[in-house]
């Protein structure tokens, strides 16, 4: 009686076992076909640099590319938009990130700083702007409390602007400032988002700064709706986060939201659209760009591999 007790007991824990595995096996396989959540394209435009063209589709879809730059890249340099002058009005002269990296030869442009749109062929910047040793734009009492500077050895921190810092250049923490951009808002700081969910989706600029030393440059297309709808500010701290980033700040965004690339010649790569177009509108390469009162220009050599 007990060994058809123990071999009915066998039989039971056998055909558990079976199913379970069988189980494993299904949830497996259903796992190595489901669908990415997103769609990579990954290109080594230049040396010590990763291109990343973020897709992900859907009623929603949303574009995105992700610049990855080695900041230990032998020749590496950057640049940002040179002040007017003592004599020139107001800030910077007004110009498209295009124009910016074409004149002065760079490889890769986006732009920076906040700054005041009001049709005229020069404006002023908000927030701390640096260009090369330049002061071009002191702190401000707005909200671009936060700024990334790039030293002249290429070395990259965010910083934030001290109290009672307005109308100053000094920063926490201190650093020499050679290039700096600013905007708001601070994204990710020492790994944690900062930024609360929700919130409108527009086209998006920002840049981060891996454990690793890389800078990453970020832009986002929106307003389109047939081809991005753009990002809020939490889903672009997550993107930042999923290539690594511990530290992100957002910059200008919106029409003025840019990437070059020159390779050998300038071209725009990802799809501006200024907010004076109806948001049923879907542009192409190169969209419309808009002049911007700041860009950031990164010198790098060039290279042919791709994968």
């Amino acid at each position: 009686m007990q060994s058809m007790y123990r071999t009915a007991c066998r039989s039971f824990i056998s055909v558990i076992v079976a199913l379970l595995a069988t189980a494993v096996v299904a949830t497996a396989a259903s796992v190595a076909v489901a669908a990415p959540d997103a769609n990579e394209a990954v290109a080594h435009p230049f040396e010590g640099v990763r291109h990343v063209r973020w897709e992900r589709e859907g009623t929603e879809p949303q574009v995105a590319h992700i610049v990855a730059i080695a900041l230990d890249t032998p020749g590496i340099r950057f640049k940002t938009t040179e002040p007017n002058g003592p004599d020139a009005p107001r800030d910077t002269w007004c110009e498209t990130t295009y124009d910016f990296v074409k004149r002065v030869g760079a490889q890769i442009g986006i732009n920076a700083n906040y700054f005041i749109l009001d049709n005229e062929n020069h404006t002023e910047l908000l927030g701390l702007a640096v260009s090369q040793g330049t002061v071009v734009s002191p702190w401000d009492n707005g909200g671009m409390r936060f700024a990334l500077n790039i030293t002249k050895e290429n070395t990259a921190v965010f910083v934030e602007r001290p109290e009672n810092g307005a109308g100053g250049t000094a920063t926490t923490p201190t650093t020499t400032l050679y290039n700096a951009v600013s905007g708001r808002p601070m994204l990710i700081r020492d790994g944690d988002i900062l930024v609360k969910e929700g919130g409108d989706r527009h086209p998006r600029t920002g840049v981060g700064l891996t454990a690793d030393n890389q800078l990453l440059l970020l832009v986002v297309d929106g307003r389109q709706p047939t081809h991005s709808v753009g990002m809020t500010f939490h889903e672009m701290a997550t993107l930042f986060q999923a290539y690594d980033a511990t530290d992100a700040l957002a910059l200008d965004g919106g029409g003025s939201t840019t990437l070059v690339f020159a390779n050998p010649d300038p071209e725009v790569v990802n799809v501006p659209m200024p907010t004076t177009l109806p948001v049923d509108v879907t542009l192409g390469p190169p969209g419309i760009e808009r002049r911007n009162g700041n860009n950031l220009a990164v010198f790098v050599r060039a290279k042919d591999a791709t994968e």
